[in-house]
């Protein structure tokens, strides 16, 4: 009895303040619902509805219960719509004392989805006006949620000090604006798949795939990055129409490489024979071969779909640009499998140790004129690529990679022919005049008959390259000499003179193209034709390389010494390819060695600086 008396008067005495509460000028909802969670659990607990008496009183607390919470629940939804956030912290204040402030704020997000939901979304000619409605409407339900969000992590309860988050947290919710939108994303994905489910229509939306990331894009942008939802959550929207992203990348693929199966199909890839022509005996494949109209065509369809995406750099451009560079590679390999690798050119034998020339001398066969086509088909790709891309594209698609993949088919034609010739002008520089000859006339009849089949200025970088190595190569040969009186002399220049003639041949305009090494051999020329005690080594150093002068006037002394490939116990040859022409790279350890060379020879030879002024500033430039 007297349990249930204490009761009573606690529950009368909550009754009664809970009607000042609410009688009051400024009714104060919060501290009313703070009573009413406590008169509502004496009711439930004790069953003091049953009493007669106090019939009336709990009628009455219901009935305020319900206004209470009708109340605030039109005062947390108008202010999550017009942004109150004043009426929002009471309403969640009044929720948080009922103890149902999650259960309160799930009805809130329901709504809130339930536009998301209902926002039409329909295929067909309105689709992208639609669509755009559709994210402007997830974009602002969300933008509500995060000002929500941002209130509840604020706020505490001022008499337990208990965070609003930790309600959320207990029912595992570390973020309202992360929880929602994975609702809203999910209802928007289903949305999006009902709608591409219409075969008509989801043709025309993978068609418009990148204006549709772009429009997701935009509606992520409005929300902020970093600020309303991390990386990982706007990954989420995209992945709601990842299907039809992977399908126009897809087709975008498709697109991109049908032209180079088209312009170098495996028919003709397994028809083409060693020799350059059909295994069937048809005319030759060589017509077949892309022109420059397909070239030129085939890039600016990779430009056409750079343009397509250029909306969406993250989305689709890298995988398209990705996509671009494989096929370019692709066409690139196809194109080097087309080379005639059975096609050697010989110009030159060796007999008895002596170059002479082939008779009679070899004419380009059908697959030499496949390759010279080859080669300018792999230099037009590249120039068109350089001059139809546009500049933001060129550093992402003309990639160390791919030059270098188009240039190694340039390599694989063009390789063997100045490979042979290289080696033929290595043993011609330390041979005979005759020797010499019998390159330049090899190399005159490759000009005439076989680089003349190349486009014009086509070879013109490796014809550059070969006349450098030709210069450089004579010239350390020449330095080599010894003895090296008035009549070595004199065939050095007429050799020299030939070597000119040969690199006018190959190009008119070598003063110039190789200037640095056109300039060295002229003021060498000028060496050989200046006695030893005239010499002014200071000048000499300003216009002769330092490793070719201190080779050449090592080789002067006139004290009987070894010259410096016997003196390493090799062959002039072998030492031209090891030691000399590696010297022209300027690399400080290679003049390094020949420094260290040199000063072993003299310690050898015991020369002092005394003996000669030749002998003096050749051992003053190797300390």
């Amino acid at each position: 009895v007297n349990v249930l008396i204490r009761r009573v008067v606690r529950f009368l005495w909550d009754a009664r303040k809970l009607r000042s509460q609410m009688d009051a000028p400024g009714k104060d909802f919060s501290k009313a619902a703070h009573t009413l969670h406590e008169l509502e659990l004496l009711l439930q607990e004790t069953g003091l509805d049953k009493v007669d008496i106090l019939r009336a009183e709990v009628l009455w607390i219901r009935d305020v219960s319900a206004k209470v919470r009708r109340q605030s629940e039109e005062d947390l939804r108008s202010g999550v719509r017009q942004g109150n956030h004043i009426g929002l912290s009471v309403a969640l204040q009044v929720f948080f004392n009922l103890q149902c402030l999650w259960p309160q704020l799930k009805k809130l997000l329901a709504e809130l989805l339930e536009e998301v939901r209902q926002a039409p979304l329909p295929a067909g000619a309105g689709f992208h006006q639609a669509l755009e409605v559709n994210l402007q409407v997830l974009v602002g339900q969300t933008q509500r949620v995060h000002a929500l969000d941002e209130i509840i992590q604020a706020k505490a309860d001022p008499v337990t000090h208990k965070s609003f988050q930790s309600v959320l947290e207990a029912s595992n919710v570390n973020s309202l604006t992360s929880h929602f939108w994975a609702e809203a994303v999910g209802v928007f994905k289903a949305k999006f798949a009902k709608v591409c489910q219409d075969r008509a229509f989801r043709a025309k939306a993978v068609s418009d795939c990148p204006k549709v990331l772009q429009n997701l894009v935009t509606a992520v942008e409005k929300l902020g990055r970093g600020k309303v939802m991390k990386a990982v959550e706007r990954e989420m929207l995209f992945q709601s129409v990842a299907d039809l992203r992977n399908e126009y990348l897809g087709e975008a693929i498709k697109r991109i490489t049908e032209p180079v199966e088209i312009m170098l199909p495996d028919k003709l890839l397994s028809s083409l024979s060693a020799s350059g022509e059909r295994l069937t005996g048809e005319a030759a494949a060589t017509d077949e071969l892309p022109t420059m109209h397909d070239l030129r065509r085939y890039v600016q369809l990779l430009v056409t779909e750079l343009e397509r995406v250029e909306s969406c750099p993250e989305l689709l451009l890298k995988d398209i640009v990705r996509s671009v560079r494989s096929s370019v590679l692709f066409f690139a390999t196809r194109l080097e499998q087309v080379v005639d690798s059975s096609n050697e050119i010989q110009c030159l034998r060796e007999t008895e140790g002596r170059l002479q020339l082939i008779s009679p001398l070899p004419m380009p066969a059908p697959g030499h004129a496949r390759n010279a086509r080859l080669f300018g088909i792999a230099h037009h790709t590249l120039m068109a690529l350089k001059e139809l891309l546009p500049q933001r594209f060129q550093q992402a698609v003309v990639t160390e990679q791919v030059t270098s993949t188009l240039k190694q088919t340039q390599a694989a034609v063009v390789t063997p022919i100045f490979g042979s010739l290289h080696q033929s002008l290595i043993k011609a520089s330390v041979g005979t005049s005759d020797d010499l000859t019998a390159v330049c006339q090899a190399a005159g009849h490759l000009n005439r008959y076989y680089f003349s089949l190349f486009g014009a200025g086509q070879l013109q970088g490796h014809v550059k390259e070969f006349c450098v190595f030709a210069v450089r190569c004579f010239l350390s040969a020449a330095s080599l000499v010894k003895p090296c009186g008035p009549q070595e002399r004199s065939i050095l220049v007429r050799d020299m003179e030939m070597l000119e003639s040969m690199l006018s041949t190959l190009e008119p305009d070598f003063q110039t193209r190789i200037r640095y090494e056109a300039s060295v051999m002229n003021e060498f020329k000028k060496l050989l034709g200046t006695p030893a005690g005239s010499l002014d080594f200071e000048e000499l150093m300003n216009v002769i390389p330092l490793h070719l002068l201190l080779t050449y006037l090592v080789h002067q002394i006139e004290v009987p010494m070894p010259s410096l490939p016997d003196s390493l116990q090799l062959r002039k040859v072998d030492y031209l390819e090891a030691e000399a022409l590696p010297l022209w790279e300027e690399k400080p350890q290679a003049l390094e060695n020949l420094k260290v060379n040199l000063r072993h020879l003299f310690e050898k030879c015991h020369l002092a600086p005394s003996q000669s002024p030749l002998i003096a500033f050749i051992i003053q430039k190797c300390r």
